[in-house]
């Protein structure tokens, strides 16, 4: 190969593919596909695209849902700072994108208006992960599985998460060893991970369900302590995408709660069975068209459970009645907080007490 620019071009794109590299993410770009370039279905896909940046900014899974979203959708267009069409040849034909990029400062302004959080400063999360199949536990090597590597990356794209992932060098592997992230020992995790710019470290755990099946157990570690969160039995690429999003949700709920939020006026609601972001934006939009929901709020996350504060426009039996009402929704006793064994290892334990617990089942 004779040509420099070339070379340094492949050399560039190995990098920015390999484990190792920090994910630059773009909060206020987007793309989607379209079926044609008329403008009635460029606006709509600006509106939905815009969604998905608004996501990124505020950390908020349901936000597009939120009335005060609403104003912001509508204006997609005139808050596009550009966009422009591709085409994709493949073998059913032609498949064209429309891809956009909004002006920050007034998406931005537009959001603080309607009272919406804007998550400027987020934290640089670094992802370790160890697993177990068949009693054997080892580092997991993500240049070794390029499709799940790719859906990690892709999900914390999607979230807006500055994701660094280590390098998995001898020096990573004299550090720090799989019974290391197995037993969430902080000493040796901090001193893995001092080689990495980051500010918040996770350390998962990955044990084999049956075939290419893997459940997880997810540690965090912050300036404020540790919380551990759980992900279900998933293909390896949907369990670190899911494990984004649940790191990412937690993360939202402390540092970018809604404004307005969390003066415990409102009453927490526990629900749990949510094992997706469609689950999730399902839940938040029924809970948004309840006449007697006048605001909802993410306060907690903890494995497949969310807790929001709904602020209720009646009294409390009125809330009851419209939850017991929605279809998809099963009110269930409040569970009682495991007692961990002495001499154990304390595990994050949810601070908030809910004050009626429902299960989705959809």
């Amino acid at each position: 190969m004779s040509n420099p620019s070339l070379r340094i071009a492949l050399v560039l794109l190995v990098c920015l593919l390999a484990p190792g590299f920090a994910t630059a993410v773009d909060l206020f770009a987007a793309e989607t596909e379209v079926a044609d370039e008329g403008s009635d279905t460029r606006n709509k896909a600006l509106a939905q695209m815009l969604g998905e940046v608004l996501v990124r900014v505020s950390g908020n899974t349901g936000i597009a849902a939120l009335p005060a979203a609403r104003p912001l959708l509508d204006a997609a267009p005139s808050l596009a700072q550009q966009y422009r069409y591709r085409s994709v040849d493949g073998a059913d034909g032609s498949t064209r994108f429309l891809s956009a990029r909004f002006d920050q400062g007034s998406v931005e302004s537009m959001m603080r208006t309607q009272g919406l959080p804007v998550w400027t400063q987020r934290p640089r999360v670094l992802m370790w992960v160890a697993t177990e199949q068949r009693g054997e536990r080892a580092l997991l090597n993500l240049e070794e599985r390029p499709t799940a590597l790719a859906a990690l990356q892709a999900r914390a794209d999607r979230r807006g998460m500055p994701l660094q992932l280590p390098l998995s060098d001898i020096e990573d592997q004299t550090r720090l060893t799989p019974a290391d992230i197995w037993s969430g020992y902080e000493p040796a995790l901090r001193l893995a991970s001092a080689r990495y710019p980051h500010d918040v470290i996770v350390g998962g755990r990955l044990v084999a369900r049956g075939s290419d099946r893997w459940a997880g157990s997810w540690l965090l570690m912050t300036r404020d302590g540790t919380q551990t969160v759980e992900t279900p039995p998933l293909a390896l690429p949907e369990s670190l995408a899911f494990a984004v999003d649940q790191v990412q949700n937690l993360l939202a709920a402390q540092y970018a709660p809604i404004p307005g939020a969390g003066s415990g006026d409102g009453t927490l609601v526990r629900f749990s069975g949510i094992y997706g972001l469609d689950a999730y934006g399902w839940l938040v939009q029924q809970l948004e068209a309840l006449p007697a929901v006048s605001q909802v709020a993410l306060r907690e996350v903890d494995g497949d459970r969310f807790t929001f504060e709904l602020g209720s426009a009646g009294l409390g039996d009125d809330l009851r009645l419209a939850l017991d009402s929605l279809p998809g929704l099963y009110s269930e006793p409040g569970a009682a907080q495991p007692v961990e064994p002495v001499g154990q290892r304390r595990t994050f334990v949810p601070a908030l007490a809910p004050r009626l617990n429902y299960r989705v089942a959809r």
